[in-house]
């Protein structure tokens, strides 16, 4: 039961994230009706067009917004968000053409992290024109898709490798912030400024070991978050270069992870799969060198 009350906590809240980064847009809000006194923004459903609450003479354009966090492995998302936006279909009315950049623009590089949660990214899947046959007239609308992805923590255990990645990039961009290392607020802007970074822990497997170290070899794959891809580039040839150069990244622990292959792939989702993949080794140490035991002297007469 506590597993299934945190579920739903943390989508009530992602929900109302969503709502706030819809509500503070002066440009979709300004485009909407208005119901209660607020921009008719909803979810799950809307309000019957006969209900009190309308202002003005129209009950359009409206927004209603729903989604889903149930992962989709073929998709590699955390759910799934979907966006429709309902207008009237006469000659003066805002079309859902006009409202769906503004939409996107809203969602586009953004982190939105609930509290006590993980950060999440909407990345656009689609979106597919519908009409409503109404008693007045006719609706017309637009739904917007998105990808739901999700940034969990990387944190594992001492020595840790992605500490160890985010804490390196930091130190070469102080001004970035650092998903799992840098504190994230509510809503989070990635922008040309202020890119926002993402390490990610692919795998670990055994390479060996030694009498007093067990070697492991661990891929790392690091996002870029930044609206300009010319920045994107820029910062993803630099880390991959810093890198190759340096050769290693030390750990919390002082030991060195060493970098044995690397790819920057700028044509890569950085969403999804991220632009620098890194192939590193590094020793876990098995326990301090011990000496032999003595257990018992005796002393002969030598005399």
């Amino acid at each position: 039961m506590q597993k299934i009350r945190e579920g739903v906590e943390k989508e009530m809240e992602l929900g109302d994230l969503i709502y706030n980064r819809f509500y503070d847009s002066e440009k979709l809000t300004g485009c909407l009706a208005r119901y209660a006194g607020r921009p008719a923004i909803f979810s799950p459903d809307a309000p019957g067009d006969d209900m009190k609450g309308w202002e003005g003479n129209s009950q359009y354009p409206k927004a209603i917004y729903n989604f889903d966090l149930q992962a989709n492995e073929e998709r590699h998302s955390a759910g799934t968000l979907s966006v429709s936006i309902l207008c009237e279909n006469t000659p003066d009315a805002v079309s859902p053409e006009e409202i769906e950049p503004t939409v996107k623009e809203c969602l586009r590089d953004v982190i939105l992290t609930p509290k006590g949660g993980s950060p999440y990214c909407f990345a656009w899947a689609g979106t597919d024109a519908f009409t409503i046959e109404d008693k007045p007239g006719l609706t017309i609308g637009s739904e917007i898709r998105f990808d739901i992805l999700e940034y969990p923590s990387q944190e594992t255990s001492d020595p840790d490798p992605i500490m160890a990645a985010n804490r390196y990039i930091k130190e070469l961009y102080p001004e970035c912030l650092i998903m799992g290392y840098d504190r994230m607020e509510e809503i989070t802007e990635a922008s040309s400024e202020k890119p926002v970074i993402y390490c990610r822990l692919l795998s670990v497997e055994k390479a060996g070991e030694m009498y007093m170290i067990a070697w492991m070899d661990g891929r790392i794959a690091v996002h870029i978050l930044c609206p300009d891809s010319g920045v994107r580039m820029k910062m993803a040839a630099d880390i991959a270069n810093r890198m190759s150069i340096d050769g290693e990244i030390i750990m919390f622990d002082s030991s060195p992870m060493f970098i044995r292959k690397l790819q920057a792939n700028y044509k890569s989702d950085y969403l999804k799969d991220g632009q620098i993949f890194v192939s590193v080794r590094y020793g876990l140490l098995r326990g301090l060198a011990r000496g032999h035991e003595v257990k018992s002297v005796e002393l002969e007469n030598l005399g």
